[in-house]
């Protein structure tokens, strides 16, 4: 089986205890019990910090709920990082089982804290166990993971006294046919473990574990060829076949602990990603560049003060696919997207139910063919790009949002360029067309909040504060709510009013 990255995020955070001066040689028992003590502790911590989010009565599921009500009136290839073989052992953890779907009884910080027990056996018993290692230097020492004990699953609590864990059949065969190696060196106070492939210890990734951090790092090219390896020689049902013009990049996932339960889940373009695909013909496929960023996205759970704090910064974003209207061109890349950026940073507190948002934008995104632009975006452009935005739920218990300064956003259409490539011509209402969206309230707060559906309300949005416009350069007029209307859709469009702005309407609130 693969293991996710989802699931690897999971398995993650540590305490602490300095080590040996380095300039002394290592001691790879010594290490291997930090590793597994560090790792243990990073998903008990973890545990701790999340665990507020996912009961029942959090303010932070109910404001997500909530947010269905705003539009029922209003709507119409990453390699795993580690072999299958591998962790076989902890594929019946508590946390893996709840990940994918099964019922538990367990809370939250008990399926950590059962996994992170895991997890410590699992390194140090599994993995760097005293059997697989087979060479040392004064500063590496070389683990090769053998069938037995490798493939043993990890002991039970409700096994008898004595019971020896069954051997992983598959994980026997799959170690039996493929070389996996780990390298072990020290790092700071912690260690550095790279998963290497084969007899030509073709890196997979690299796992970092101190006393207050747990990493893993790819770097794309080695982790394609060492996959490449794993599936040439197990076979797989979704074997890496994939062909490139262009593969650089390096990523990292983490997990830090900040404070007694209180630790931050990172993820990182540490270089630049640049992914060019080839299909089996050797016809280009699709392109993309990212820019690099540390960290790209950050969540900072705190479960002493039942705060969850989401930080974006995501670097520009270049992607070069497909141009094919008429679905008979052969394979290009003449559609160009580009995105400048996504940021801003969000904080969740329980005791309050509000979330605080603070430099919320998207850089300018567009969109090319064949050089020629044919759709456009931008957000509050004369505001850095960027807004303000406070959400909580009101007096009537639904969610509201406050916005400063504004939120003004333009969509731009432009299939008239192209228009002609086309079996079906697109509609009328996208040829040249750029659309607007403004809530403002003349400098101060606006508000809107989500107005559910009732017997004689289809449910949509109500303006509090402000007043929304809603427009087009095709349209004649825009649709105009001001303070205390709200906006729903309509069950038909009027006959000659504007097909988009048409499907709006503006009523009273009951």
């Amino acid at each position: 089986m693969r293991i996710s990255l989802a699931r690897t995020l999971s398995l993650l955070p540590l305490l602490a205890a300095p080590l040996a001066g380095c300039s002394d040689p290592i001691d790879p028992s010594n290490l291997a019990d930090r590793a597994a003590l560090y790792a243990r502790e990073m998903v008990h911590q973890s545990g701790g910090g999340v665990a507020f989010t996912q009961e029942d009565g959090s303010g932070l599921n109910t404001i997500a709920n909530g947010m269905q009500g705003a539009t029922d009136g209003l709507a119409g290839s990453m390699p795993s990082p580690l072999p299958p073989s591998m962790a076989s052992a902890m594929g019946d953890a508590p946390l893996a089982a709840a990940m994918a779907g099964m019922p538990t009884v367990m809370t939250t910080e008990e399926q950590f804290d059962d996994t992170a027990d895991r997890l410590k056996i699992w390194l140090r018993e599994r993995v760097l166990a005293d059997a697989n290692l087979e060479s040392k230097t004064d500063d590496e020492a070389i683990y090769r993971l053998h069938p037995d004990p490798t493939c043993r699953h990890i002991p039970s609590a409700d096994d008898p006294p004595g019971t020896i864990p069954a051997l992983s059949t598959s994980c026997v065969d799959d170690l039996t046919r493929l070389e996996v190696r780990v390298s072990l060196r020290a790092d700071g106070d912690g260690v550095r473990l790279a998963v290497r492939i084969g007899p030509q210890g073709l890196e997979l990734s690299v796992f970092i574990i101190h006393s207050d951090l747990l990493a893993l790092e790819m770097n794309l090219p080695k982790a394609y060829e060492a996959s490449r390896l794993i599936d040439q020689t197990l076979g797989s049902e979704n074997p890496v076949d994939a062909q490139f013009d262009a593969l650089t990049g390096k990523i990292r996932l983490a997990v830090h602990k900040d404070g007694e339960k209180k630790v931050t889940f990172s993820a990182s373009v540490v270089e630049a990603i640049h992914i060019g695909t080839l299909e089996s013909s050797g016809a280009v496929g699709p392109d993309v560049k990212l820019a690099a960023s540390d960290p790209t996205i950050a969540v900072t759970a705190d479960g002493m003060l039942q705060a969850l704090t989401v930080k974006v910064d995501m670097g520009a974003l270049d992607v070069l696919g497909d141009w094919d209207p008429m679905g008979v061109a052969s394979p290009n890349r003449d559609v160009r997207v580009q995105v400048g950026g996504l940021y801003g940073q969000a904080t969740f507190t329980e005791a309050t139910d509000v979330i605080a948002a603070t430099g919320v934008g998207v850089g300018a995104v567009s969109v090319d063919a064949h050089g020629a632009r044919i759709f456009d975006l931008g957000l509050n452009a004369n505001d850095m790009r960027r807004f303000d935005a406070t959400i909580a739920l009101n007096a009537a218990g639904q969610p509201e949002i406050q916005l400063t300064p504004r939120f003004d956003l333009d969509i731009g259409y432009h299939l008239g360029l192209v228009a002609s490539e086309y079996t079906t011509p697109p509609a009328s209402y996208s040829l040249n067309e750029t659309y607007g969206v403004l809530l403002d309230n003349g400098g101060a707060p606006a508000s809107i909040a989500a107005a559910p559906a009732t017997t004689t309300f289809g449910g949509g949005i109500k303006v509090t504060a402000g007043t929304l416009t809603i427009s087009s350069t095709g349209a004649p007029a825009p649709v105009v709510v001001p303070a205390g209307k709200c906006l729903t859709g309509g069950a038909t469009v009027p006959a000659g009013a504007h097909p988009i702005l048409g499907a709006f309407q503006v009523v009273d609130c009951n």
